[in-house]
């Protein structure tokens, strides 16, 4: 499995970074680190509803003795002067005006208009935020390869940035491969079943952030099959086939690359899994990942090779997934000579991570366990047996 990933991984290069406007790049990884531009707030602006006043001008003021000052209006621009003894209307995030130090809080007011009486006293600087309080400039915003939030995005336009160097979503075209697979939605007929593969395929490259197209089912014909990768290379970064691998090197899938590029089909010693390919199709080299037609073999194929494919178009690291450690929960039987990618369900305790097998052990492989997993267990090549306690690798799953 590991020499079968690095070598698809070696044909796959990061698509090239570009600036893109901040809203378009959620969910992608920062090319770059940024710094901010400018301070935020760019200059002291009050912290609440209020009035701009001199501090020295409501000294002493309190309930009993409360100060009334005259009220010149409301805050429209920073460049006119607040007179001596007077106070100006101002909302949270204008700015003071000229000779303002302080912000009367509406609460401690009886809200006038035209004349205002105050019954606190108010200390220089209160209830303002100074110029760079929240962000000073040149700090670091984001550094590069993280992922952009919403909440950094806010970040980023309050700093006066309004594109980020990303690379952009990859262009993911999954395709189809089988004469019995029917779409669903529509009646099935003899001895058709309904295409899971190629929906869990494509949901999982979108969920990654990839833009996909889910383009449907094609024949176990080798001539239809490469017409169709033919015509899906011109807006593809990376096309993904399921199924049309049984015999290997003489499937359908087989002989429908051999004529578009470069290609290699291996048994890999993986289970679920068996045949894997890969490939660079036409002029462009479009990388071609070619995964067994059965869900749960799709779903392992996708954690071991789509998604670390398409995490290197992205630019993202890492590519590879992080492997934990855990104590087996129970006995688990394997078989000798392959990696074993068991579904299973991870927990934690004071001692760490515990995981359990989902399934019984070499049984039928059941879609309907799939959303139960939250963890892929690691049965290596030289295991046949873990006992309940000793430790075991696992990579856990996203959702």
């Amino acid at each position: 499995m590991a020499a079968h990933r690095e070598f698809l991984l070696s044909l796959i290069q990061p698509l090239m970074p570009f600036g893109m406007a901040l809203v378009d790049a959620v969910g992608l990884q920062v090319s770059e680190s940024i710094h901010a531009e400018s301070p935020v707030p760019c200059f002291d602006s009050a912290a609440v509803d209020g009035y701009a006043v001199r501090a020295a001008d409501v000294r002493g003021a309190t309930a009993r003795t409360p100060v009334r000052l005259p009220v010149d209006g409301q805050v429209w621009t920073v460049d006119e002067a607040l007179p001596e003894m007077t106070a100006r209307i101002i909302r949270a995030g204008q700015g003071l005006p000229i000779g303002a130090d302080t912000v009367v809080a509406s609460a401690i007011t009886d809200g006038g208009t035209e004349s205002v009486t105050i019954s606190a006293t108010a200390l220089r600087g209160q209830n303002v935020s100074e110029e760079g309080s929240d962000i000073e400039e040149g700090v670091l915003l984001v550094e590069k390869g993280t992922v952009l939030t919403p909440s950094l995005v806010a970040v980023l336009a309050a700093s006066g940035i309004d594109k980020v160097i990303i690379r952009p979503r990859p262009r993911v075209v999954v395709v189809a491969v089988g004469s019995e697979l029917a779409a669903p939605g529509r009646a099935l007929g003899p001895g058709e079943k309904f295409d899971a593969d190629s929906n869990l395929l494509a949901a999982g490259a979108k969920a990654l952030g990839a833009e996909v197209w889910r383009v449907g089912i094609v024949p176990d014909d080798a001539a239809e099959v490469r017409q169709l990768l033919a015509d899906q290379q011109i807006r593809a970064d990376l096309i993904v086939v399921s199924g049309g691998l049984a015999n290997g090197t003489g499937s359908v899938v087989a002989t429908a690359v051999h004529e578009l590029g470069p290609y290699d089909i291996a048994e890999v010693a993986l289970e679920p899994g068996g045949w894997q390919g890969v490939g660079l199709l036409g002029d462009d080299e479009v990388p071609v990942i070619m995964v067994p037609g059965e869900p749960v073999s799709a779903f392992v194929a996708f954690e071991a090779f789509v998604r670390p494919a398409i995490l290197k178009l992205m630019g993202a690291e890492p590519v590879l997934p992080e492997t934990y450690v855990a104590k087996a929960a129970m006995g688990m039987t394997s078989t000798l000579g392959v990696l074993e990618l068991r579904r299973g369900l991870a927990t934690e305790d004071a001692a760490g991570l515990v995981v359990s097998l989902i399934g019984a052990p070499h049984g039928p492989l059941l879609v309907s366990e799939l959303p139960q997993a939250n963890a892929l267990v690691l049965l290596g090549p030289d295991t046949d047996f873990v006992a309940a306690g000793d430790e075991v690798d696992i990579w856990l799953l996203d959702d």
